[in-house]
């Protein structure tokens, strides 16, 4: 075990819960990314190759020294050789798809290497998989995006215009945007436009807004990494797939549980995810420039946790969660499957594609796949759902009935999330089975009711 390992397990032990080392080895790498923030944006906007280069040594220093991800690094190096040389030699319409199949099946490898190992170690670890699932978002996002520089214009959609590539990168520049050290372990993900816009942008008159913003963000992150390591051991997905908690107890407590579990366990999401995000503003990662002396922002988050935690829409819960894969899954994936303009009605077929897409994305434990296709369902379900009644309400209802047409929407969609998330929380077949029979496979039956309501029976009214 290396020094700063056996350093941090003291550590764990001591004030934190016994929290595995490798989760907080990353926090650390996080921390210290800060630092090494404030460094990178001294750099003037000129000096873009030095830039480029300060990106890549600093994530060789957190990803490698700090996190002792050294075979990662090396995993990930020989992936952005090869997609390099797939952009820059194929000149067909096909490029964006040979890169799209070849970083996926690369990264098919990296998990099912992990799970095979965790299934011999009986314990899930952290590995460069959570970075190479941010490296295939960037890479496969570019690749389109290239693609999308060759077109009509008129032809793109507004995002698509927005980012498309005109001039394919330098080798540099390529490897500055997709190891970027503040966000290469756990993201944000984002485009290659956003990146350029940051590196030749003048943020020095910003600083101390850039800095506010940033830190206020670590705040945010350190807070929710209070609630995880509190609660941790207390609400578990792990204690609710054993059969034995759910003797004497009722649904309304069992779904009490499950909404309070689901909250404790986004907490470590929301740990890593908004402390990342800091480090990237502290970078100057979303800076769009200065209006009248006050900042203009992009927005670079991965989660808006208001819209998690008080969404009263299944649909707004799950855009408000993971949104650079979200982002990546609409514009990279469904719109291209669907072939529909954006704001055309959502086509049943290219949704579940695209949430079997994401359950590729992130690996083969059978928990997977069962959130991601039961996620498509319910989905589809609170939209027909809501189609058929949120207008109605609205239009001839009180405001009492409004008042409680809304917590209602929120309590359903709060629950619908934490039942559909379990699978994804316990990994097994059997675990996520479990947990869901001893909430009496209440989601399942009631997406099932809705679609045999509303198509079967024919109540949908469009």
């Amino acid at each position: 075990m290396r020094v700063l390992d056996r350093g941090l397990a003291w550590l764990s032990h001591q004030y934190l819960g016994d929290i595995p080392v490798d989760r907080i080895s990353t926090v650390v790498a996080v921390l210290l990314s800060y630092a090494l923030a404030h460094v990178f944006r001294r750099i003037p906007p000129q000096m873009s190759n030095a830039k480029h280069v300060y990106s890549i040594a600093s994530t060789l220093l957190l990803f490698g020294a700090v996190q002792g991800q050294y075979a990662g690094l090396m995993h990930l190096a020989v992936g952005s050789v090869i997609v390099y040389g797939l952009i820059r030699l194929m000149r067909t319409r096909y490029m964006p798809y040979a890169v799209f199949l070849v970083a996926m099946l690369h990264m098919s490898y990296s998990h099912i290497r992990r799970q095979l190992n965790e299934q011999r170690s009986g314990r899930v670890e952290l590995d460069h998989t959570g970075a190479q699932m941010v490296f295939v978002i960037k890479v496969t996002s570019l690749a389109f995006c290239i693609y999308d520089g060759q077109q009509d214009k008129a032809k793109l959609s507004g995002y698509q215009r927005k980012n498309a590539i005109m001039q394919a990168p330098s080798l540099l520049e390529f490897l500055g945007y997709v190891f970027f050290f503040p966000g290469f372990a756990v993201g944000p993900a984002f485009e290659l436009a956003t990146y350029r816009q940051m590196i030749c942008l003048d943020d020095a008159k910003a600083s101390g807004q850039l800095a506010r913003r940033g830190y206020r963000k670590l705040l945010e992150g350190l807070f929710w990494m209070a609630v995880y390591v509190v609660y941790s051991n207390t609400y578990t997905f792990a204690e609710m797939a054993r059969r034995e908690f759910y003797v004497q107890r009722t649904f309304a407590s069992t779904a009490l549980h499950l909404c309070i579990t689901g909250v404790v366990v986004r907490a470590a999401y929301y740990t890593a995810w908004k402390m990342s995000e800091g480090a990237c503003i502290v970078a100057g990662l979303g800076f769009d420039g200065l209006d009248a002396g006050r900042a203009r922002w992009l927005d670079i988050a991965n989660v808006h946790v208001r819209g998690v935690e008080t969404g009263s829409s299944l649909r707004q819960l799950i855009d408000s969660w993971n949104i650079g894969t979200n982002t990546w899954l609409r514009h990279h994936v469904y719109l291209r499957i669907a072939q529909r303009p954006e704001g055309s009605r959502a086509s049943t077929r290219a949704t579940v594609l695209t949430f079997l897409v994401s359950a590729w994305w992130h690996g083969f434990y059978p928990g997977y796949y069962l959130t991601f296709v039961m996620a498509a369902l319910s989905a589809n379900a609170a939209r027909i759902l809501r189609r058929n009644l949120h207008a109605p309400v609205y239009a001839h209802a009180g405001s009492t009935v409004k008042l409680v047409y809304g917590l209602l929407g929120w309590a359903l969609s709060k629950y619908t999330l934490d039942f559909v998330a379990a699978p994804f929380m316990v990994l097994t077949l059997q675990s996520s089975l479990e947990i869901w029979r001893g909430n009496y496979y209440a989601v399942v039956v009631g997406v099932v009711g809705i679609y045999v309501l509303f198509r079967g029976v024919g109540l949908d009214k469009i």
